[in-house]
């Protein structure tokens, strides 16, 4: 791709989408890191998957708008990028959440379905998101709508703060009876009190985390492919 070889600024997308590989690069190293980088990895491997996500689908709304000449509103294609939140349209550099991004790209890519479908080396259906990326986005934003879920231990969702953690609470007689199940080892820490009675039980369960990574790795590698596709076949490489 041309791009890798030019700065941002010479990038059709002004290098959202290469920054955006940056990201997805930086998150699939971290993943698949042997043995892992710490108890709580999946915080910063999330959020560069998410963040790459969000760059990716900025990338494809700029690349349209400018390749097309679609104004934004009341603006021009070359003029500052913004979408629509709701009833009023928002500068790109504002918007963090992927619903408004996701909505905003798709509308794109459906009203411009005719001019698409005559570019080189593509079908119509290249143009179309899947129904799998529709749930992945879904399921992100219910997570982390506004971006910062994974970047701090407390936001504004008391209650999905309570399962970020990798490390919960937990008592003991649930853990007794899941090490005599047949299910995965128990990794398990007690306090006790000076009678040698426990009074906290905590237990290690990542389960939840790493399918969140799952649908957040799926999302960015579809976009990622997206993307490359696009800058190749409308931009040059661009």
């Amino acid at each position: 791709m041309l791009h890798m070889f030019l700065p941002f600024d010479q990038h059709f997308d002004s290098g959202f989408g290469a920054v955006a590989d940056s990201f997805r690069y930086s998150a699939d190293a971290l993943a698949d890191t042997p043995g892992g980088i710490g108890l709580n990895s999946h915080l910063p491997i999330s959020f560069l998957y998410r963040h790459a996500i969000e760059l990716y689908l900025k990338s494809g709304i700029i690349l349209l708008h400018r390749k097309f000449a679609v104004p934004y509103g009341d603006t021009p294609s070359d003029g500052e990028p913004s979408v629509m939140v709701g009833q009023k349209r928002e500068p790109l550099h504002r918007v963090h959440s992927l619903a408004p991004l996701y909505t905003e790209f798709c509308a794109l890519l459906a009203d411009l379905a005719e001019s698409l479908s005559q570019v080189p080396e593509t079908k119509p259906e290249y143009w179309v998101m899947t129904t799998e990326l529709d749930e992945w986005i879904e399921a992100i934003e219910a997570t982390d709508k506004s971006s910062t879920f994974f970047r701090y231990p407390v936001t504004k969702d008391a209650e999905r703060d309570s399962q970020k953690s990798t490390i919960r609470r937990d008592d003991i007689e649930s853990m007794t009876q899941r090490m005599h199940d047949d299910g995965p080892a128990v990794k398990a820490m007690l306090i006790l009190n000076d009678a040698g009675e426990a009074v906290e039980a905590y237990s290690h369960d990542d389960t939840q985390n790493k399918e969140v990574i799952a649908t957040l790795r799926q999302a960015a590698e579809m976009l990622y492919n997206m993307r490359a596709m696009m800058s190749y076949t409308l931009v040059g490489g661009r």
